[in-house]
């Protein structure tokens, strides 16, 4: 009996250790020789880690200096991907343990791969289990047919026309922000770090635009709880941590942390939605918002019993929470990247200042017909988009042998589209590229781009982020209100570091000195 249980437990060990042989040697391997073989260059692979302890060592020497104004940000948010193509050529790849990254740069390579999403897959599956945590349930995470139905479905609820109805809502949330900072200043004048209220602004818009809730206790819970996972995610991408079959399973502190909080998560905006349920089913009925999208199938019982109620309701839970963490973050560092650019060239902020009034007219609150007259606000925002792009990034796991135009890469590579590049290539823009210039929009995107489809800073193609307009909107209402209500500059303490984390974000906070108008 004990000699059998020793035979299987010896056979089941071996079959693990010969899987981890391959993943961290055969495989690789190889990979490798596909790869050179095509003219790709690279680090030779170093088992177990490949290159991540000198990436991370790169990190630690950018972060621990900030950059000059107008400094060029690239160095500072990818240094890894800047030196080893300046090293090996834009065919080239770095080795995240034994998996390798291949840097697309091409713009032409990156739609393609965008547009083909059913063979390159996003890349939350080979994520941390904080990741994976972050984006479980919703449409992000979603593919294929069940993405296309989800995608389907909400796409009325964020077309522009019902999203302008929601000015007041910014309008309000914005003055409770302003409200905030006055109350910080002195004889109409003081340092504020802005980055801090914008979170609330962002947190609270989306809690009452797009699920009819105030920000009460459960949804600081839900927004700050999402937070702390993202930088929870953040610090498990790390050197030593290494993707051995059978380690999610390990219950390490931070995955019971992360596991713990994500439940509750998941139980609030359950909760929230089986509540919604209940009061539409009693014939109460208010204007309907995107929890209504969500479950719009189950408000008539009688059809409610032929479909998946569970499944549904689950479905909703898990895109509230998706659609929370992405719009709470992106749209709050859009805002503050927004006012310092407009403190280091005040110029810019000047001129905005006044296309505001003259829109308003003396009116202190803009109104949604006022958002397509405030031209040159859009066009700074798209600077502003250019320069801290929210989605700096892209990165996409090969599902299957692919090929893009003469090269084919093998399946289980991950491509690595660093956008970032492309909204500074002077071939795309011209030789102004690394200038602040609001005005290279006002003969729209692709005129700027040089007739490419160069700006992505929500992505491109089928999966561009659905919330882009609601995040466009809410940051138009914003900026034009801050404009109307006050100028500022950058504080003395003031540090230009811009953080690569889900989103480019000001490592320092944003410190600047309010004057009220």
């Amino acid at each position: 009996m004990w000699q059998f249980v020793a035979i299987s437990i010896l056979t089941v060990f071996l079959v693990w250790l010969w899987k981890v042989f391959d993943i961290f040697w055969l495989e690789p391997r190889r990979i490798e020789k596909i790869l050179r073989k095509q003219g790709f260059n690279g680090n030779p692979y170093r088992p177990p880690f490949g290159d991540t302890t000198e990436i991370q060592e790169m990190y630690a020497d950018v972060l621990s200096r900030p950059l000059g104004l107008h400094e060029d940000i690239i160095p500072r948010v990818m240094p890894h991907v800047q030196k080893t193509i300046n090293q090996y050529g834009k065919n080239s790849f770095t080795w995240m343990g034994p998996r390798p990254r291949i840097y697309v740069t091409d713009p032409q390579s990156m739609r393609e791969i965008m547009l083909r999403h059913v063979v390159f897959n996003k890349n939350f599956k080979v994520s941390n289990k904080m990741i994976k945590l972050l984006v479980r349930g919703g449409l992000i995470e979603f593919e294929e047919e069940k993405w296309a139905m989800h995608r389907a479905k909400m796409n009325p609820g964020f077309h522009m026309d019902k999203l302008k109805n929601m000015c007041p809502i910014f309008v309000a949330h914005a003055e409770t922000a302003f409200d905030k900072w006055r109350s910080k200043l002195s004889n109409g004048s003081g340092v504020v770090d802005v980055f801090k209220d914008m979170k609330i602004f962002t947190a609270s818009s989306i809690s009452k635009a797009l699920y009819s809730r105030p920000f009460d206790k459960d949804m600081q819970t839900c927004f700050f709880s999402l937070l702390e996972l993202s930088h929870m995610a953040n610090k498990n991408i790390s050197v030593k941590s290494l993707d051995l079959p059978g380690k999610e399973l390990l219950p390490t502190p931070m995955v019971k942390k992360g596991e713990k909080m994500e439940t509750e998560l998941f139980s609030i905006f359950r909760t929230m939605i089986v509540e919604r349920l209940k009061k539409r089913r009693a014939g109460l009925k208010d204007k309907q918002d995107l929890i209504d999208i969500f479950i719009d199938d189950l408000y008539d019982e009688k059809r409610a019993k032929e479909l998946d109620e569970e499944g549904i309701i689950n479905d909703a839970a898990g895109n509230c929470k998706v659609f929370s963490f992405a719009g709470f973050e992106t749209s709050a560092n859009l805002l503050v990247w927004s006012m310092i650019s407009l403190a280091i060239y005040p110029e810019w902020q000047t001129r905005a200042r006044e296309e505001v009034q003259t829109v308003l007219s003396g009116r202190s609150k803009l109104e949604s017909d006022d958002l397509s007259k405030l031209k040159l606000v859009g066009m700074i925002l798209n600077e502003v988009l250019r320069f801290y792009p929210p989605v700096f990034e892209l990165s996409r796991v090969v599902g299957e042998d692919a090929q893009i135009g003469k090269y084919v890469f093998p399946k289980g590579v991950l491509l690595q589209l660093p956008l970032i590049f492309l909204h500074r290539d002077k071939n795309i823009w011209g030789p102004d590229a690394d200038i602040f210039n609001p005005m290279r929009f006002s003969e729209g995107v692709m005129k700027a781009a040089n007739g490419q489809a160069a700006f992505m800073p929500f992505g491109w193609g089928p999966r561009i982020c659905l919330g882009m307009n609601f995040l466009l909107i809410e940051a138009k209402v914003f900026l034009a209100q801050a404009l109307n209500a006050f100028t500022w500059d950058l504080s003395p303490e003031y540090i230009h570091a811009p953080l690569a984390a889900f989103s480019l974000m000001p490592q320092h906070g944003a410190p600047l000195m309010l004057r009220e108008i």
